[in-house]
Parts: C-alpha cells; sequence; structure tokens
C-alpha cells in the first residue's frame, strides 16, 4: 500500500466486491473513434485481473461475490481467473460463487471459491473435455472442389480439414495429448478447490450431468439458493454485515488511483509504468480489421502500436498479450522482428491467452521471456500452403475459362486446375525454406540446437504445461505473472507499486459500434477481408481453426 490506497481507505466502506461472469470476456476494450450510445461497459479479462488485484491489496475489502453463467472463454482465461481467486482465498479473502449455469470452464472457475450456491432450476454439465474436429473432404468432392493443400511438419494438420474425411494418426495422437493434459488439469484444479481427490473427481465427471440436489450429495456445490439470498448467505460466510459494491465501480476508485500515481510520476520516480498490449485474431498483414471473433491482428496496426508504447520514456516494460491461431507467415514475422529491436531497449513480455500457436507462437520469439497458462494451446510450428481446385465445380455449373499465358507457370495458384508435377516440387521447396526458417528462430530464441527444436515444432499443438517442460516457454501463469516478470526484468523491485497501462486501438468509424444495427452484414464484410488478406499469402503459420476444446 501507499499514501494513495491510505488515502482512498479511509473513505472506503464497501467490504466485498461483486463480479458479473459471462458471455464473452474479451481480452482488448471495445474502442471505437465515436463514443457507443447507451452501451454498457463490459469488463475484460485486464479488468477483472485489476479489480482482483485491488481486493488483494485492500485491507478493508474481505471478499467477493462472483456472480458466473454461459461464459464464452477458453479454458486459459478461466483457469487465470481460477487461479486469482485462489491465490485471494489462500490469503484470507472469501469467495463466494453463485453458479447459474455452465459447464466445465464455469466450473472450473467456480471451484476455487470457497463455497459455490446453484438457483434449484439449474443444470451443472460437468462432462469432460471433448475436441470436436471437422473435415469437408467428401462435401467437397459432391460439388467438384479439390483440395491441392500441403501441411509442413508432420502435425501440421490444418490441410486435413479439406484434404480427409477423418484424422490421420498423428493428428489423433496429438489430439488425444491435448485433451488428455488438459483433462488432467481440471481434474487437478477441481480437486485443490473442492479438496476431493483427483480420482474421485474423475469418476464425478464421468457421472455428470446433475441436478443442484445431486450435485450437493457429492460436494460439488455447498447449497441450492436464489440469487436474492446470496448477499444474506456472503455475510453469513465471512461473518460480517455486507457492504457489496459491484465490479464496475469499484475498477473505477483503481483507476482513478492510477491516474494519480500517474501525474505523480510525472515530477518523480516514484510510480514506474508497465504497459499491457492485448490484440487478438488471425495475423494479417496491414491494418487490423472488424471486432469480436471477427478480428484481425493486423501487422501494421500493432508495430504502430508497440512503436508509440515503446517510445513514452515513462514505460519501463512491456506485456503483449497474445490470443491468436496464426495467419499470415510475412506478417508474423514483421511483428517478430520489431518486438527483437523493441527488446533491445526494454523489457518485452508475451502473455499467451487461450491460443497463441503457429504465428501466434512466431510473434513471441522476439520477446525477452514467454509466459502462457498451463492450459493455453500453443506450438504448431509448421507452415501450411496450397489451393482449392475448382475445375470440377465450374464444369458441373457449365463454366469455361480459356487463358493467354507468358509464362509457364502463370496458372500455378490458379484455381481453375490443380498442381502440376513441378508446380508442387516448387511449392514444397517454398514451404521448406519458410519451415527450415521458423525452426531456426526457435531454436536461437528457445536456446536450443536445431535438431531438438525440430524436434518439438513438426506442426506439433502443445498445451501450456507441456510447452514449459519442452522449453518452448518460460514460465506458466497468466497476466500477473507476466507483470512480475517485466518488473524483475526493468530492475523494479517486487515491493514498489507499478502503474500499469492498457493501450489498445481505435477501431474507426463504424455505424454498427454506435447503433448496433448492421452487425451481420460488417461482420460478414470482416471476415472476407481477413481471408482475402490471408489468401494472397501463397504459405501459412497458422493452426487448424476447427479444433473446438469443450
Amino acid at each position: 500500500m501507499d499514501f494513495i490506497d491510505n488515502l482512498f481507505g479511509a473513505f472506503e466502506k464497501a467490504n466485498f466486491v461483486e463480479i458479473p461472469l459471462s458471455g464473452e470476456i474479451s481480452e482488448e476494450e471495445e474502442k471505437s473513434l465515436l463514443p457507443t450510445i447507451g452501451a454498457k461497459k463490459k469488463l475484460t479479462l485486464w479488468d477483472i485481473e485489476k479489480i482482483l488485484s485491488g481486493i488483494e491489496r485492500s485491507p478493508k475489502v474481505k471478499g467477493a461475490v462472483l456472480k458466473i453463467r454461459d461464459l464464452r472463454i477458453g479454458f486459459a482465461r478461466a483457469n487465470l481467473i481460477r487461479a486469482r481467486l485462489s491465490e485471494l482465498r489462500a490469503k484470507g479473502k472469501k469467495i463466494l460463487v453463485y453458479l447459474e449455469s455452465g459447464g466445465n470452464i464455469e466450473y472450473l472457475i467456480a471451484s476455487a471459491g470457497d463455497a459455490i450456491y446453484t438457483p434449484p432450476w439449474t443444470t451443472i454439465n460437468l462432462l469432460g473435455l471433448k475436441a470436436e474436429i471437422t473435415f469437408y473432404k467428401d462435401i467437397l468432392d459432391k460439388i467438384g472442389v479439390l483440395a491441392h493443400m500441403k501441411g509442413f511438419g508432420e502435425f501440421k494438420s490444418a490441410s486435413e480439414t479439406f484434404t480427409r474425411s477423418s484424422m490421420s494418426k498423428p493428428h489423433k495422437e496429438m489430439i488425444n495429448s491435448i485433451i488428455g493434459d488438459l483433462e488432467e488439469q481440471l481434474e487437478q484444479f477441481i480437486s485443490e478447490g473442492r479438496g476431493i481427490s483427483s480420482e474421485n473427481v474423475k469418476n464425478l465427471i464421468d457421472d455428470g450431468p446433475y441436478l443442484p440436489e445431486k450435485a450437493k450429495e457429492a460436494s460439488l456445490i455447498d447449497g441450492v439458493l436464489y440469487e436474492t439470498d446470496i448477499e444474506e448467505e456472503a455475510s453469513r460466510l465471512a461473518g460480517i454485515k455486507l457492504n457489496l459494491i459491484a465490479g464496475g465501480n469499484f475498477l473505477r476508485r483503481l483507476n482513478i488511483k492510477d491516474k494519480l500515481r500517474s501525474v505523480v510520476a510525472k515530477v518523480s520516480s516514484n510510480y514506474p509504468h508497465v504497459a499491457i498490449i492485448a490484440d487478438s485474431g488471425m495475423i494479417t498483414l496491414g491494418n487490423s480489421r472488424g471486432g469480436g471473433p471477427v478480428k484481425s491482428m493486423g501487422s501494421e496496426s500493432l508495430i504502430k502500436l508497440l512503436d508509440h508504447v515503446s517510445s513514452n520514456r515513462n514505460i519501463k516494460g512491456i506485456i503483449l498479450r497474445v490470443l491468436s491461431p496464426g495467419g499470415s507467415a510475412l506478417a508474423s514475422d514483421l511483428i517478430c522482428k520489431k518486438i527483437e529491436d523493441i527488446s533491445q531497449k526494454i523489457p518485452v513480455v508475451i502473455s499467451m491467452s487461450d491460443v497463441a500457436a503457429s504465428g501466434g507462437y512466431l510473434i513471441s520469439l522476439g520477446a525477452h521471456k514467454i509466459v502462457a497458462d498451463s492450459m493455453t494451446i500453443t506450438g504448431s510450428i509448421g507452415v501450411v500452403s496450397g489451393k482449392f481446385d475448382l475445375s470440377g465445380l465450374y464444369k458441373k455449373l457449365g463454366i469455361s475459362k480459356e487463358y493467354v499465358l507468358k509464362a509457364k507457370n502463370a496458372l500455378m495458384y490458379s484455381p481453375a486446375k490443380g498442381f502440376s508435377k513441378d508446380e508442387e516440387k516448387k511449392l514444397l521447396e517454398i514451404m521448406g525454406f519458410y519451415y527450415e526458417q521458423f525452426v531456426g528462430k526457435v531454436a536461437v530464441s528457445r536456446k536450443m540446437e536445431f535438431k531438438k527444436a525440430e524436434k518439438v515444432s513438426r506442426g506439433r499443438v502443445w498445451t501450456g504445461k507441456q510447452a514449459k517442460d519442452l522449453g518452448l516457454i518460460d514460465e506458466t501463469g497468466g497476466i500477473n505473472t507476466a507483470v512480475q516478470i517485466a518488473k524483475e526484468q526493468a530492475g523494479i523491485t517486487e515491493d514498489r507499486i507499478c502503474v500499469v497501462k492498457y493501450y489498445s486501438e481505435p477501431r474507426g468509424f463504424q455505424f454498427s459500434s454506435i447503433f448496433r444495427s448492421s452487425s451481420l452484414i460488417n461482420q460478414f464484410s470482416d471476415i472476407v477481408d481477413n481471408f482475402y488478406s490471408l489468401d494472397r499469402e501463397k504459405v501459412l503459420t497458422i493452426m487448424p481453426f476447427d479444433i473446438n476444446l469443450k
């Protein structure tokens, strides 16, 4: 605590913070050049991290009430919240969870609470993990489309979506390894939170789903009640009269404190600054496009933002939060190079979200340190390329084409035909070059021999826990772990309070961001733009999009 904490603490009356968790918890703050009319600010993942850190630092705040329902986030984001709640609980803060509805991800977070309550009419869908992999070869055959796709790396299975009707042996081995490791972690974390043996947790998951009374009998929850009774139960649990503050209001107070610290920092060196930049989406050349699930991570936009942040002399370290399955090999390399350059001046730490794979992993190689959650999906060090031969479809539709050519390979990437033997040979040569360059970067950055780097590459996807064991990342943890490492790298002592500044870019003028209309049209346009950008490049560093872990 500092004098600013003490000043605000003198007027602090709240002793519990209410934190709502539902829907999408974004890494990035939705920003527009024009303010959104009538829109309520939704908490980002960084907002939640900041609220939990504020609870940790405040002696007057005794705990939190979490209200959880129907989350649309991955395991790494969920586990970040779970881990921070566990840390608060270990430090004596009381955590009460109202689990309105949900499955594996919601229960993973809830398991960190001192007590879990559900409404009478709900179902706890604790069912264990599955991976859904979709294949399109048969339907493409029916319409006369042939996928000429190649993956460089034994496990680079992105092309299999279009070239096979089922998983290859390496693909199946990789998927089993991923979900096996994630399932073990899920069981372990629930075991730790609920005080049930891992073996019993496994059996309980096999017996799911659960109605509330059965869940209570199995010690998965502590009681059944309505939301209106939660405050009374929290008061009983904490042994005090509850004075609840909404998470958004608590966050505003924390932000005011940081603004005051920033003012003080202009005339003293008391409060060093660390920056967090969050970016997500497919990696493309040029500017970022879209928002939400169709957003792209544009190389030009991110590089400009990195330049802007690193030019601020008050910034002593940068955390880049990455949520991306990869994309453009060229764009990924350009971002990696920029991070390398900045790393020569100030520490840069990568913090991986749910997915930071292929190109998302490549950009991370330019940083001082890489941090990932143990449940992050990463790796996929390999390349994919190819095209769709539409000649069969053209024939079915009665479409004919003629060409006037001035060079032998002018039609190499044309969708009107497949690759010739010479063209395929050239394509594999190009892919081999990119693959060797990628593995070489891994070897240099991670201080491995090339042979060892190639062994852990081959397009294989790993969990964060596996990646740590293989030397592909430095630490497992969340944003707070990355902040602590950045402070250490910058020579800032652990006891000093840092002002952590959050940066993101305006998304530009869109009517949908003002009136929330025409969203489907805008999203479709963004999807087309993103894929057109990727189509212009013939070699991609991207992991399979169709692995759906639940």
